[in-house]
C-alpha cells in the first residue's frame, strides 16, 4: 500500500511539474515571433499585372510583370517574364525573375531578394530605405554595387525602373524601363 501511494505521489508530482513547464514555456515569446501583417501603401501600388518596357544594356525589351502579396502579407512577390524568347529554345523566355520585397523591422528598411534564370551565383540580397515614392535598392557585391530604383508616378499610376552597375565608384546605366498597366 505504501509503495503504491509513493508511486502515485511521484506520478502526480512529475505530471504537475510537466504541466508547469509547458505552461511557462508557452508564455515566453520566441525570437522568431511573426511580424504583424505588412501594411505599406507604396508596395500596395506595385501589386497587379503590368507591362514593363524600355532598354536593358541599350537593347529594347518588353516584360510581363505580375506582382502580389504573398506569405501572410509579409512580402510582395514580383514575377517578371520577358516576351523575348531564347534563341535555342523558343518555348522559354529569355529572362525570368522572382523578386521578393519585405520589411526588415530590425533595420527599419526594405529587404529585397532578386533571383532569376542566371541561378544562385547571380542572386542578390539588397536593402532599400523607406521613401515616399521610390524604393532605392542597393545590392552590395565584391566587384561593385548594383542599384535598382523603382519610382512611382502617382499622376500616371506608372513605375520607372532605373538600374545601374557600379565599378570603381562610377555608376553606369544598365536598364531604363517603365512599368504601366
Amino acid at each position: 500500500m505504501r509503495i503504491r501511494r509513493s508511486i502515485l505521489l511521484r506520478t502526480l508530482l512529475l505530471t504537475s511539474a510537466a504541466v508547469v513547464v509547458l505552461i511557462g514555456s508557452a508564455a515566453v515569446p520566441t525570437a522568431y515571433a511573426q511580424q504583424p501583417i505588412l501594411e505599406d501603401q507604396l508596395l500596395n501600388s506595385l501589386t497587379g499585372k503590368w507591362v514593363l518596357s524600355g532598354t536593358i544594356r541599350k537593347t529594347s525589351t518588353t516584360h510581363d510583370v505580375d506582382i502580389q502579396w504573398v506569405l501572410n502579407h509579409q512580402w510582395v512577390q514580383i514575377h517578371e517574364v520577358s516576351r523575348e524568347r531564347r534563341a535555342g529554345d523558343p518555348s522559354k523566355p529569355q529572362y525570368e525573375a522572382i523578386v521578393m520585397i519585405g520589411w526588415d523591422a530590425n533595420k527599419q528598411q526594405y529587404v529585397v531578394y532578386w533571383t532569376d534564370v542566371y541561378g544562385g551565383g547571380f542572386s542578390l540580397r539588397g536593402y532599400a530605405e523607406k521613401m515616399a515614392a521610390s524604393i532605392p535598392m542597393v545590392f552590395k557585391a565584391d566587384d561593385g554595387n548594383f542599384y535598382t530604383t523603382f519610382t512611382y508616378d502617382d499622376k500616371t499610376k506608372s513605375w520607372r525602373w532605373d538600374m545601374d552597375n557600379e565599378k570603381d565608384g562610377k555608376r553606369t546605366e544598365f536598364a531604363r524601363m517603365t512599368m504601366t498597366r
